[in-house]
């Protein structure tokens, strides 16, 4: 089969969008499917025989520095045209998109669509002022732009039934697949990497080996919540011996920054700043409780690498992880902030407990698997073929 996935965001970009799309086009590579990536244009792009990258501009707002928006969609019928695709599926509602859909339009080609962003907590990024004076046209227009691709597909795909019922409280009616994200879950096992690297690891970040490891791993940005785990950890850092590892990159670093310095904690925390992808795993390794307050998340794939990588998680209490955190089974649950600080000790002077988080940890996310992921976007595939011939 030959498949056409659509995004306007790939690596060497690191997101939870990026990771699900290169795990996915992999994992099918191996069933034997020829699988195009056609996204935008980039700095510091690798050019990859798959990867149709087509020429973008660059958002003109910081927060979203990184994407490209694609102009005059239609002129690039004719370059995906010739890939012959079989079945398209679509992760994004945006220019590359819209080739997508006039590629729909034009031929027929059966297209999958899936749903990855929760638009309600990502408005600031537009404007500030927008979301909070237009909220409810913004609303009004995104809600309009999703039901044109869920519409227009055969299939659509949510991660979670949390985000199905959304689409569907906005009175969108569609053919709904829930199927899970899925990861390589190999890549973040600690028996792959030796005792050395993870010891160099620690001392090239400053850490103590006998130093408890609490850590973020993620975009760092607004919706991410990060101020909570650093006042938290604030309130705890000196009954703990004891460092927070923030993990990644993005808009909010400067902010975060200077969060640390006013409450004194420069020499806790430790900021990687961006990490290449392929090293990701061993980060977690050093790691011995993973922490994050979001609750904007889809699925939450950064909480299944860590699963995977046997870390206990702390996060924030919400519907869309409750496939995912099994209280006091794999991890704990915060419903409120101010509970954070009371577990982040827990989890620290209870090795006990620890022990059985970490044990469970990598037994329950065995079903997020690369190969579940794409054996089951395969099946949407053939299902969106079969509904688009019965037309």
């Amino acid at each position: 089969m030959r498949i056409g996935i659509f995004t306007d965001a790939y690596l060497p970009l690191i997101s939870g969008v990026t990771t699900s799309i290169y795990m996915l086009a992999e994992g099918l590579r191996k069933e034997g499917h020829e699988v195009y990536i056609i996204t935008t244009s980039g700095k510091n792009v690798v050019e990859e025989p798959y990867v149709i990258r087509l020429k973008g501009m660059p958002v003109p707002k910081k927060g979203l520095k990184t994407f490209r928006i694609v102009p005059f969609t239609k002129t690039h019928i004719k370059k995906i045209e010739a890939l012959k695709l079989d079945v398209m599926h679509v992760h994004t509602e945006f220019s590359i998109g819209s080739v997508a859909v006039h590629m729909r339009d034009k031929y027929g080609i059966p297209m999958v669509f899936t749903v990855h962003t929760m638009y309600e907590e990502y408005l600031h990024y537009v404007s500030k002022f927008l979301a909070r004076f237009l909220r409810k046209p913004l609303m009004h227009y995104l809600k309009k732009l999703m039901k044109r691709f869920i519409l227009r597909a055969d299939v659509t795909i949510t991660p979670t039934q949390k985000v199905k019922d959304l689409m569907q409280s906005y009175d969108i009616n569609g053919h709904y697949e829930i199927i899970p994200t899925g990861i390589k879950l190999d890549k973040f096992v600690g028996s792959n990497y030796t005792k050395e690297q993870v010891q160099n690891l620690k001392a090239s970040l400053g850490i103590q080996p006998d130093e408890f490891v609490y850590l973020f791993l993620g975009r760092i940005s607004k919706e991410k919540s990060i101020p909570v785990l650093i006042n938290a950890f604030a309130e705890i850092h000196k009954e703990v011996k004891a460092k927070f590892l923030i993990i990644g990159d993005g808009p909010a670093m400067n902010e975060l920054k200077a969060l640390v310095e006013e409450l004194g904690i420069q020499d806790k925390v430790v900021f990687t700043g961006f990490i290449n992808w392929n090293d990701v795993g061993l980060y977690y390794q050093i790691g011995d409780a993973f922490l994050n307050a979001s609750v904007t998340e889809t699925q939450g794939l950064t909480y299944i690498e860590a699963l995977a990588a046997s870390l206990p998680v702390i996060v924030k209490y919400d519907t869309c992880l409750l496939e995912v955190v099994k209280e006091f089974d794999n991890g704990l649950f915060f419903r409120q902030n101010n509970e954070l600080p009371f577990l982040m000790k827990r989890i620290y002077a209870d090795p006990e407990l620890r022990n059985k988080l970490t044990k469970n940890a990598y037994k329950s996310i065995e079903k997020y698997s690369q190969e579940c992921y794409s054996s089951s976007a395969l099946k949407a595939y053939q299902k969106a073929i079969e509904i688009k011939k019965a037309e």
